[in-house]
């Protein structure tokens, strides 16, 4: 009897510490499962987090990087653009001096016919009432001159610039060398309240009959002014996200807001001194960034658009040197951390729950327990471990996640929301977003892979919108960008097979063929022009022409394919335009 006592003592002693140990064990292992869930949770959450985070900054800089683009590409067409105009206006009033003369030669006197003459053009006034046309002769006598009418008469070859040139001699020498061209010289200029001196181009004609010559100027940095307007414009009218609440603004470095396409009551307002709730004073920050760092990212809290609260915001902002200008953009990052936050408050539930369940399991049966919470725990375990290695492959990726492969809801949720950034994003970096073809810098990548694959049959076709100012200013911006995305088409179609089409920027557009001979790529520049002539544009009720510049690998090198297609296509417009240079 003793002996037995003495067995089933030691058998529950050896049971007790069984117990014992199996219970530590399970209360061990129960815990480093609680500890090696909220680690996974967490490490999740903060993977999400980051890459949404990333894709929310790439978008960012995408946005603020293309209006510098389109910024630097206006300023760069400056003066040509003021070239084109002043040569244009001048044949315009040589043609119409022409036009009288030859129409009263016969029966008028030539005091009567300078007298008509100068009746037609003394109220023509252009680029905003700054330009007008002058006739001189070829000694230095004024014969028409609109803005000081007491100097007509009077001769003038002595006249010199603020920069001490003589500015009649100069335009006479070149129009007796050379017939017509363009003279630059420097004067005050009268609309503006200072005593500075600015370029002025002028472009001047000989007039044959009477040994007169014609011409028109503008300054330089009014033309520049109207690029700015343009670009301001342009910003203005920049409305993305879902309610189309996220835009673009732009401001000096002052602080002055001048442009932004949510908050017209801002504009023209100074907000160097704007505080958020917060006390940061944001536009204070916006600079310093800008000018320290080269641009950069930035936090801070901004009022709702629909209530009297405000949001967390993060913006990027660049700078516009040239113009003293800064660039940027934000988004509202409050539903971001309001969902991390729920999911954060989910993770703390769940494991109050799952803690629960191991202690209830522990007392019912133990040694089930113990089986099942060890299966479970290494089920979890591999899942968790499965689909943090696969977010880490995401995001080096940039690929989007597979939701079905997911076992939990709140992980399929984060994971939807990171496939539609990803989408977006890749969306944003490879396509124009108003004509839907391919942007800048995604078919300059297609043309180095075509020249790669076929270093000797690829051609470019470097295509410009002729006139497209005129279209802008006669029907509006709004009737200009349905033309150009009707105009993206045209070349799409016209293309297809041979090559890939994008926007260079403005009314800029490139072809790249591949596999294609130097004959081929002039055939189908011709057909791209014929086929856009040829279009009747329904928004303007008429035609639309453009000029090509044609280059090929196998006469110019990979290096100079660009600039020789450009130099075409400024050939064909100086040539008349709506004709394709080879």
């Amino acid at each position: 009897m003793k002996e037995r006592l003495e067995k089933t003592a030691n058998t529950i002693s050896i049971n007790r510490i069984i117990f014992t140990i199996v219970t530590t064990a399970i209360l061990i292992q129960g815990i480093i499962w609680i500890v090696d869930s909220i680690y996974i949770f967490r490490s999740d959450i903060e993977d999400i987090h980051q890459i949404q985070t990333d894709f929310i900054k790439a978008e960012l800089k995408e946005r603020v990087a293309s209006v510098i683009d389109y910024s630097d590409y206006r300023s760069q067409e400056t003066e040509k653009v003021l070239r084109e105009e002043l040569h244009s206006r001048t044949y315009e009033a040589y043609a119409l001096m022409n036009s009288i003369y030859e129409s009263n030669k016969e029966t008028k006197s030539k005091e009567e016919i300078t007298k008509m003459i100068k009746d037609a053009l003394r109220e023509i006034r252009f680029n905003e009432g700054r330009g007008y046309y002058f006739i001189d002769t070829l000694e230095g006598d004024v014969i028409l001159y609109p803005v000081i009418p007491e100097n007509e008469g009077k001769n003038l070859i002595n006249l010199k610039d603020d920069m001490g040139n003589y500015t009649l001699q100069d335009e006479i020498n070149l129009v007796k060398l050379q017939g017509e061209g363009f003279i630059e010289a420097y004067w005050k200029n009268p609309s503006l309240d200072d005593d500075k001196t600015y370029k002025k181009v002028s472009f001047v004609k000989a007039f044959e009959p009477y040994g007169w010559y014609l011409g028109c100027g503008d300054y330089l940095d009014e033309i520049t002014k109207e690029i700015q307007s343009e670009v301001l414009d342009y910003v203005d009218s920049i409305q993305y996200g879902e309610d189309d609440g996220q835009y673009v603004f732009l401001h000096d470095y002052n602080g002055v807001e001048l442009a932004n396409g949510v908050y017209p009551e801002m504009v023209g307002v100074n907000n160097y001194d704007l505080e958020d709730i917060n006390g940061a004073k944001v536009y204070q920050e916006q600079i310093k960034i800008c000018l320290e760092q080269g641009g950069g990212y930035l936090t801070h809290f901004w009022p709702n658009v629909e209530d009297s609260g405000h949001h967390k915001k993060l913006t990027y902002v660049a700078p516009l040197p040239k113009w003293e200008w800064i660039i940027g953009t934000g988004l509202d990052v409050t539903s971001l951390d309001l969902l991390i936050e729920e999911k954060e408050a989910e993770l703390r539930h769940s494991i109050i729950f799952r803690g629960i369940v191991i202690l209830i399991v522990l007392g019912v049966i133990l040694t089930v327990t113990m089986y099942h919470v060890k299966m479970f725990t290494k089920k979890v375990k591999k899942n968790f471990s499965v689909f943090r290695d696969y977010m880490i492959s995401a995001n080096k990726m940039l690929a989007p996640i597979d939701i079905e492969s997911l076992d939990y809801v709140d992980f399929s949720e984060l994971a939807d929301v990171t496939n539609s950034m990803t989408k977006r994003i890749n969306r944003l970096l490879n396509y124009d977003e108003l004509t839907g073809i391919y942007n800048r810098r995604h078919i300059k990548e297609i043309y180095n892979e075509s020249i790669e694959r076929f270093p000797d049959r690829t051609g470019i076709i470097i295509m410009d919108v002729d006139y497209f100012k005129k279209v802008n200013d006669k029907y509006g911006h709004d009737i200009g960008d349905e033309t150009l995305m009707i105009i993206a088409g045209l070349l799409k179609d016209t293309s297809q097979g041979l090559g890939h089409v994008g926007r260079f920027g403005g009314e800029e557009f490139i072809a790249v063929l591949e596999d294609v001979s130097f004959q081929e790529t002039t055939e189908v520049a011709e057909r791209i022009r014929k086929n856009i002539e040829a279009f009747h544009m329904p928004s303007i009720d008429g035609h639309v022409t453009i000029s090509c510049g044609v280059a090929h690998s196998s006469v110019w090198k990979k290096e100079d394919l660009f600039k020789q297609a450009d130099k075409k296509l400024y050939l064909a417009k100086e040539m008349g335009r709506n004709r394709t240079e080879s």
